[in-house]
């Protein structure tokens, strides 16, 4: 193994998937590039065996954030972008204060914050704190598809939904659906954490999400849906994967914390500018809560935060098999575009994964 990880880092160039024009899938070019350099003492660098497809992949395809996220790059280039937030691979070169936290030829698993250039290379820079040693009961396929989709989960629900804080047993979530990539996780992470979830999905999912835990499964296309949903009572978070937005919320449903996946800040952002988005971003926030005013309920965005604490936690529930790993679909690293075209065809059940060997 050793004698052909270090022919990869022999190489001069490695290929990666840019956009060197926003647009669409069809902008997605593969080219050769540089390796990268370790230029950080913290950073490492990865061969990368898997990736993962991640929604946030899609909508940066035609700029989605470009505006905001040019504060934290500060003067690193914007174009050419490589995506791809997740990534299971192998060290093959590290900085002076990684020390023998790892070595070469680890195995590990991490993520790369989004502002950052991504995983849909051969070769990738990461941060030491953002990676750990691979699962050894799962494969770079399996751990790539669990990352950037836990922790999404983890940090709507524990830093949003302030979990983090509460004493978890019992507490009653809605998760809205939970058939999906982040859905899929947030079921386990509740269920290993003793509350009760309840989901919504389509009918031919149901099994997956019940066999993930969920205590009930509720479909969404039943004509007494939304009854069915009001008739278990309060719920404490209700957690909107499925883009539903809180105005399309039956005011008869009773919940104390509404988070959506779904921000407008970054939209807001790219169409108006930073402070004008933000202002509309606030109204519209501030305008959804005191709707919601006289019921003593309360509505949050949810975002990716990249907490080396929270992958630690997602970690040992993944190490310990609280968390197992749901793909849908595997493609080779030269067919990402169809695996981009999957993701936008939607109805998903688990995660896309992106194998490089």
């Amino acid at each position: 193994m050793l004698k052909r990880i270090y022919g990869f880092k022999n190489r001069l160039k490695v290929n990666s998937w840019r956009l060197h024009d926003y647009g669409d899938i069809e902008n997605l070019q593969l080219n050769e590039s540089r390796i990268p350099i370790v230029e950080h003492p913290d950073d490492v660098l990865v061969q990368v065996k898997a990736a993962s497809v991640n929604p946030i992949d899609a909508l940066m395809l035609s700029g989605y954030g470009r505006t905001l996220f040019r504060i934290p790059r500060l003067c690193e280039m914007e174009l050419p972008l490589t995506l791809g937030r997740d990534f299971s691979g192998i060290v093959i070169e590290k900085g002076l204060n990684v020390g023998n936290k790892y070595q070469i030829g680890d195995e590990v698993y991490g993520f790369i914050p989004i502002h950052k250039q991504g995983a849909f290379s051969q070769a990738i820079i990461a941060n030491s704190s953002h990676i750990l040693p691979k699962p050894s009961n799962l494969s770079h396929t399996e751990s790539a598809s669990l990352v950037y989709a836990a922790m999404t989960a983890w940090s709507a629900l524990y830093l949003f939904g302030t979990l983090c804080l509460r004493n978890k047993k019992g507490l009653r979530v809605l998760i809205l659906g939970g058939s999906g990539g982040v859905g899929t996780v947030a079921i386990q992470l509740l269920k290993s954490q003793g509350c009760s979830v309840f989901v919504t999905c389509a009918k031919d999912a149901a099994p997956l999400v019940s066999d993930l835990g969920a205590d009930c499964v509720f479909d969404y296309k039943d004509e007494d849906f939304e009854k069915q949903v009001e008739s278990q009572g309060k719920y404490h978070i209700i957690l909107d994967g499925a883009k539903t937005g809180i105005r399309n919320i039956p005011k008869t449903w009773k919940f104390d914390s509404y988070i959506t996946l779904n921000s407008p800040l970054l939209l807001n952002a790219d169409n108006h500018g930073l402070f004008e988005g933000f202002l509309r971003s606030s109204c519209d926030l501030l305008g959804s809560n005191l709707d919601r005013l006289q019921t003593g309920s309360t509505v949050k965005w949810g975002f990716f935060v990249p907490s080396a604490e929270g992958f630690k936690f997602i970690n040992e529930l993944i190490v310990n098999q609280k968390i197992r790993p749901v793909v849908q679909h595997k493609f080779q690293f030269e067919d990402l575009p169809k695996a981009f075209r999957t993701l936008k065809d939607g109805h998903l059940r688990g995660k896309i994964v992106i194998n490089y060997d």
